[in-house]
């Protein structure tokens, strides 16, 4: 019962990444888990990378404080023993292929997640969905690497990691709801619809203007720079821009023609690169983030995997931790009340003492009413893209959500700090309230209250505190700190609201000597040893996406929310939750890290190519920068591919014949393929691959995902009306939940929107108090000027 989620038990039968994340973060949190396995074990355990001792640590890193039950379910006593757990299990995580709905209507009780790549039905369903076709149909690997290059599709097993995130966000939610109800429900995530969730705002920008965004576009604010001992990611602020050539000791390009303007400094990137790199080749890495953080510029180095097992950073917040004298990586939030405490180590095939619990008592049941999240109430101090997507995840699920901001520090993505630029407006129109028409903050925060405090004065921190004592979470991801200057930190809050969640997004965390470091998502990218791994051969590290962690944050952060919700729900006690970001990132290339840790060994960028699979990559189609990802995932794939061709030959050539030598070959394989797929449509393409059972998918654009008949399937798009930016359809988010579904009913709301009804139907203010605080600097209903 130790934790916050030890009151519940879990039957993990899922054989998916996602599934066996989702799991390992309800064992993390104290639930008892048990993964039933076929004879021959989870398909996971035979999953690279391998440790030094042979074992997969891809299994170890999904399964740590889990036991195992061998069970099959083909005969009669299996699918006995199945019944009975799932008779005492509150939540059971199952296969694609299971009849979700019928294991719930057999188990009234259970909540029943089914985590799947494409779903159970329409588009896609049958598809095959490695990564690499994950990352092309998102969206996202249309913006990564170098124009004019095949586009590079990341690392590891970020998306299916990330479905398996909001698959345990959809279980918290439907155990949430199952308090009120007596009943559990099925929960759906799909890892297609979730990799699209992370890339959506350049499909709000198509969808507001028609753009579709190049990589030979690409708005140039960062640069690296190789120091002695590594990479360094620079981002450049205009407004940051005297404060960064002091910090290099660089003044004197202040006043060169070539730099003095973003526009000029655009044009000669390279030059003024060049001048940085001269600068700083024999520095340390760290010394140069260490010098421009102080300077508040953003930079951060690219650490390769195996440094971070040395990282002074984690070290200081004692992040690394031990399980059965093996190291593990520490966990993706931490909850002041109830900490993870790991219950031992990824289990052994059958190493279950009992096989079922006691049945679960059936209590009464009431009928669902509303989305999931209904009466609780959220408070928002968060700006740009993580804070606002976990406030925007669980405003889906029904929670009120008043977004706060400050009149002379608005919200980033509302662009009022930038000169209007038409790409990020409806019909490329900023008009006269430009910040309420940003495609930016428009996808952001859907179904929210708008509500403007200045907390640098009283009258403002008064209003906010008084906020807090009727709301049930608040969430910051201003810098660590700031709560604190303002007197709003969490012991300050409790003081006003004993059960209230405080939840922050610190970058690196609220302690150790990289505290107070800024970050954005690249930068995080690089600081959480995924851009190292990202690259061609020979190159620089690679960042993904617009900003590939924000969303992954907001999901940790929701995630983090939902668990302290359940604690409080069954105790009555709020507490702290920190969601350090980078290192909830780290999760996703848990096994990568732990591999690179073991053998000092770090795998070396290689553009798209891997050790499992051959060919496995991007390669050119009809238009221009059009895309194909194909991945021959085992020999008959291979085969099939060749057939494919019309090239039967290829199968029997010693060139290819098997997958070392295809990797041997690797450059002549490419190109034989390349020349193969020019000329072809990437959808027609991919469509007839996965047809013959090869992995493959077009390399989508936004537009490609503003038309893609998958997503329409699954209702992803919602049309709504914006007061100022007018109608469009807005990109959802991929939780469903079947008695209790979440819905995107407002769009984001105008500045200043809901003041008066924070005031007068929130708080129950008087006449005379609402007029004091709206005349008073603590409010208003337009940003200051140059905020």
């Amino acid at each position: 019962m130790s934790g916050a989620l030890g009151h519940l038990r879990v039957v993990d039968f899922s054989d998916s990444l996602a599934g066996q994340y989702c799991a390992r973060l309800f064992a993390d949190h104290g639930a008892s888990v048990m993964l039933v396995e076929p004879a021959e074990g989870s398909p996971i355990r035979r999953m690279a990378p391998f440790s030094q001792a042979g074992d997969s640590l891809q299994f170890f890193h999904l399964n740590t404080g889990k036991h195992s039950l061998v069970l099959d379910r083909g005969t009669e006593e299996g699918s006995a023993a199945f019944r009975e757990l799932l008779a005492g299990a509150d939540v059971a995580v199952l296969p694609p292929r299971a009849d979700a709905d019928a294991i719930g209507a057999a188990h009234p009780h259970c909540v029943v997640v089914q985590p799947s790549l494409f779903g159970t039905d329409g588009p896609r369903a049958d598809w095959q969905g490695p990564e690499i076709v994950l990352q092309a149909l998102s969206g996202m690997m249309h913006n990564n690497g170098a124009a004019g290059r095949e586009p590079l599709f990341g690392t590891g097993n970020r998306a299916a990691l990330a479905s398996g995130v909001g698959a345990y966000l959809g279980a918290l939610t439907a155990l949430y709801v199952r308090e009120s109800t007596g009943r559990g429900q099925v929960v759906r995530v799909d890892a297609a619809e979730t990799a699209a969730s992370m890339c959506f705002p350049y499909v709000m920008q198509h969808i507001y203007n028609g753009t579709v965004r190049q990589r030979t576009e690409q708005a140039v604010q960062a640069g690296q720079v190789l120091c002695r001992d590594g990479w360094v990611c620079i981002w450049i602020y205009n407004f940051r821009w005297h404060a960064l050539l002091e910090a290099l000791g660089l003044p004197e390009l202040e006043h060169d023609p070539r730099f003095a303007d973003p526009a000029e400094r655009r044009a000669n990137w390279d030059a003024l690169f060049a001048i940085f790199q001269a600068k700083v080749a024999d520095m340390p890495a760290e010394d140069l983030v260490e010098i421009l953080q102080r300077a508040q510029v953003i930079a951060a180095k690219a650490y390769r995997p195996s440094e971070l097992i040395d990282n002074r950073h984690l070290k200081a917040r004692n992040y690394w931790e031990s399980v059965d004298g093996r190291r593990m990586l520490g966990p993706a939030f931490r909850l002041t009340r109830t900490p993870r405490r790991v219950q031992g180590g990824a289990p052994a095939p059958g190493e279950a003492a009992q096989s079922s619990w006691e049945p679960r008592p059936l209590p009464p049941a009431r009928r669902p009413s509303g989305r999931p999240l209904e009466g609780l109430r959220v408070i928002e101090l968060t700006t740009a893209w993580a804070g606002p997507m976990s406030g925007r995840v669980l405003a889906y699920l029904g929670a009120e959500s008043i977004h706060v901001e400050a009149p002379n520090r608005v919200n980033s993505w509302r662009l009022n700090k930038d000169r209007p630029n038409p790409v990020n407006f409806p019909n490329h129109e900023p008009g006269s309230r430009w910040y309420d028409r940003s495609f930016l903050f428009n996808s952001q925060n859907v179904n929210k209250l708008s509500c403007i405090l200045n907390l640098k004065t009283e009258e403002g921190r008064a209003t906010l505190r008084r906020l807090v004592a009727v709301a049930d979470v608040l969430i910051c991801n201003f810098r660590p700190g700031t709560l604190k200057k303002l007197g709003l930190d969490y012991d300050s809050l409790a003081a006003i609201k004993p059960d209230i969640i405080v939840a922050e997004l610190p970058a690196f965390g609220v302690s150790g000597p990289m505290s107070g470091y800024a970050a954005l998502g690249p930068t995080m990218e690089m600081a959480a040893g995924m851009s190292a791994m990202i690259g061609y051969p020979g190159g620089q590290p690679e960042g993904t996406g617009p900003s590939y962690l924000d969303p992954i944050g907001g999901f940790n952060a929701a995630a983090a929310v939902l668990t302290a919700l359940i604690h409080r729900q069954r105790t009555g006690e709020g507490q702290y939750v920190e969601v350090p970001q980078v290192e909830a990132a780290m999760q996703l290339i848990g096994a990568e890290i732990l591999k690179a840790g073991e053998t000092g060994d770090d795998p070396a960028p290689n553009g798209n190519r891997v050790g499992f699979a051959s060919p496995h990559d991007a390669f050119p189609t009809r238009g221009d920068d059009q895309w194909i990802a194909i991945a021959a995932l085992d020999e008959g794939q291979w085969r099939a591919l060749c057939a494919a061709m019309e090239r039967p030959e290829l199968a029997g050539d010693p060139r290819f014949s098997d997958l070392g030598r295809r990797r041997d070959n690797e450059d002549e394989l490419t190109r034989i393929i390349a020349a193969w797929t020019a000329g072809q449509d990437k959808h027609e393409l991919a469509a007839r691959l996965q047809a013959a059972g090869i992995a493959a998918a077009p390399v989508q654009t936004p537009k490609d995902l503003a038309e893609d008949p998958y997503l329409a399937h699954r209702g992803f798009f919602t049309e709504l009306e914006h007061p100022d930016a007018g109608r469009h359809r807005h990109p959802g988010l991929p939780i469903h939940l079947s008695a209790t579904p979440g819905a995107q009913l407002r769009s984001a709301p105008p500045f200043g929107w809901h003041n008066r009804h924070v005031l007068e139907t929130i708080l129950k203010l008087s006449p005379e108090e609402i007029a004091a605080i709206e005349a008073s600097d603590a409010m208003a209903t337009e940003p200051l000027e140059g905020a």
